[in-house]
């Protein structure tokens, strides 16, 4: 799938201030793109308009050559898309080991990948007794981080969008979701990953977007842009090109 803007502009009400402002840009379900900005970039409005989350857009959103425009709430079903995003809403009843099987059971996903997929996400996010024995309600925010992962990569995704992934992770299960992202990648599933670590995405990503003030400050291959700054990491090149 190729997810393509072209000169979209978004403001939550009439009177407010653009949140995003002629933003025309597309992005390869089968790539792995960073999405980085400081606060109040335009991050987090972009993800909930690809999500069709926010339809009330100017401009154009197109999926494989299809208008967007008219899908209400329906992106995530219609196109097969994991999700994880910064704020997390669990059944805080249940095990988060409950919640995948009841997902996997809607998604109809087969029993030998759903234990498949368990065996990857315990090995690299290390789920322990506290997945399936403790309710939801007394998670810690990486307990809940982990089973938002989880259900995000859960199946055969035909992408994953994570919106600030690493947050509430110890350092190696932030190593563990790298192999996770990679391994889907291969099984055909890209990730658009917003955050704010950009070490994490200089190290998952082939292409990234840089937003700033709601507007395109780049996009397009890591690669280039890390050699058109000669090869400097990505927090230099952040560095320079938004703190003055």
């Amino acid at each position: 799938m190729v997810f393509t803007l072209n000169d979209l502009s978004f403001k939550y009400y009439p009177k407010a201030d653009y949140a995003l402002k002629g933003l025309s840009l597309s992005v390869d379900s089968a790539l792995i793109t960073g999405l980085a900005g400081a606060n109040g970039s335009g991050k987090t409005t972009l993800i909930r308009i690809l999500l069709g989350q926010l339809i009330d857009i100017e401009g154009a959103y197109i999926i494989d050559g299809r208008s967007a425009s008219d899908i209400h709430g329906e992106v995530l079903h219609r196109y097969g898309i994991g999700y994880a995003p910064d704020d997390i809403l669990l059944d805080e009843y249940l095990t988060g080991y409950e919640i995948l099987k009841i997902i996997a059971s809607l998604r109809k996903i087969p029993p030998i990948d759903f234990e498949n997929d368990m065996r990857l996400f315990s090995e690299n996010l290390r789920l322990e007794e506290w997945f399936h024995k403790q309710q939801c309600r007394a998670y810690s925010s990486g307990m809940r981080r982990k089973t938002a992962l989880c259900l995000a990569y859960l199946g055969n995704p035909s992408y994953v969008v994570l919106d600030e992934p690493t947050n509430g992770l110890d350092p190696l299960s932030v190593y563990g979701l790298k192999k996770i992202i990679r391994e889907k990648k291969s099984r055909g599933a890209g990730s658009l990953i917003a955050s704010h670590i950009l070490d994490f995405v200089e190290k998952t990503a082939d292409n990234c977007i840089l937003l700033c003030k709601g507007s395109l400050s780049y996009q397009g291959p890591l690669a280039t842009l890390t050699k058109a700054h000669r090869g400097a990491p990505l927090e230099d090149i952040y560095f320079s090109l938004f703190s003055r």
